[in-house]
Formats: C-alpha cells, structure tokens, sequence
C-alpha cells in the first residue's frame, strides 16, 4: 500500500470488535497483513479504546 487511506485501514481491521483497544486494533491490522506502514500508523495514533470504525478513522487521519 503506497498511501494508506481510511477504505484500507477499514479493510484490514475487518473482523473488530468495537469497543475495543488501540493496540489490539494494531496487532488485529498485522494479522489481516497490513502493511508495516498501516501498523505503526494505527500504534502512532492508538487511544486507549475505540467505540467504532468512525473513531478510529478520525484519531488516525483526523476525518469521519
């Protein structure tokens, strides 16, 4: 993945269960084989829980 968007980092969290913690997110992104550019983005910007997708959207790319 050259840039990552919100669409891809939505593609590789599918399967969370919300709510849930930032780092599970990021350790859940390296499963679905996320690039190592997604996972340091999700665990640069991991707060300590997310309500749904739409949070972790706006925390990691400041929309939603």
């Amino acid at each position: 993945m050259a840039q990552e968007n919100p669409i891809d980092v939505q593609q590789v969290l599918k399967g969370a269960h919300y709510p849930a913690r930032g780092k599970d997110l990021a350790r859940l992104a390296e499963d679905n084989k996320a690039s190592s550019d997604v996972v340091r983005r999700l665990q640069a910007h991991s707060k300590d829980t997310y309500n749904n997708p739409t949070e972790v959207q706006k925390d990691v790319f400041g929309t939603g």
